[in-house]
């Protein structure tokens, strides 16, 4: 989840930092639904340009953006919030989509912000997890190891990074209140879902890691609208280490939805 923060951490004080703009949907292509993408911490819109065109290509509606903002924006005044970037983003499509049926495709800590649009858009029609977040893996356990392994290694982004560390660091110090916050949250069990599993997580705790898998596999569980893919050979960022599994995925939900 937040591997490309990782880079930035380990690499040399030369190198060029990740560049973050105002959020903006980048929206191509023609059809229904609209596929959004929304990528995880530390990375940008950039992650899924071995995806998108692809998608795009089958007569949909693409939409991909930066989830990231920096100040000024209402998001940080108060600090960061997940219900902000829902909102946001919310926001975003209201004028895109009008009543276009919308397909959410997100990775990582993205999955949050998913679940949050699946929970009050009745627009969205089906999910697509990419070793993402679920409301039901925020544990307490989850939360102590983040902050354990990324608070330390603030100032180092700092100085190497700063404009990174402006939208990256807040997100990691909102991860308890981010955990109550999904302890409320409830994906309709109707709701289509693929969920994409890593053989490799971002999480390096075994016991979190277990706790995690667990938490995915009672999810898909729960209703036989959802589905689990374990992607073998692949790091968390399977776009990029096994991007056939994702577009395999799209390409089904595309077809599931607009067969309703």
């Amino acid at each position: 989840m937040l591997s490309a923060v990782l880079a930035i951490f380990l690499s040399t004080a030369g190198a060029k930092a990740t560049q973050f703009y105002p959020l903006s949907l980048d929206v191509k292509g023609e059809g229904q639904p609209v596929v959004v993408f929304i990528h995880g911490n530390g990375s940008n819109a950039s992650a899924w340009s071995n995806i998108e065109p692809q998608i795009r290509s089958i007569g949909v509606q693409t939409a991909v953006y930066d989830r990231v903002i920096l100040d000024p924006h209402p998001m940080w005044e108060a600090g960061y919030a997940v219900e902000h970037e829902a909102k946001d983003l919310i926001a975003a499509l209201s004028n895109l989509t009008k009543s276009a049926p919308i397909i959410l495709v997100t990775h990582s800590y993205g999955g949050y912000i998913a679940s949050l649009l699946a929970e009050e858009l009745e627009q969205v029609q089906g999910l697509v997890f990419v070793d993402a977040g679920i409301p039901q893996d925020m544990s307490a356990e989850l939360v102590n190891f983040v902050l354990a392994e990324y608070t330390p290694r603030f100032e180092v982004l700092e100085k190497a990074a700063p404009e990174l560390a402006k939208t990256v660091i807040p997100v990691i110090k909102a991860y308890p209140a981010t955990a109550q916050r999904m302890g409320s949250v409830a994906i309709p069990q109707h709701l289509p879902v693929i969920d994409i599993v890593a053989e490799t997580s971002w999480v390096k705790d075994a016991k979190v890691v277990a706790q995690m898998r667990k938490a995915h596999a009672d999810f898909t569980a729960t209703s036989s609208n959802r589905t689990s893919i374990f992607t073998k050979g692949s790091g968390h960022n399977v776009m990029q280490d096994k991007p056939e599994y994702v577009i395999e995925a799209i390409k089904r939900m595309v077809e599931q939805v607009r067969g309703k």
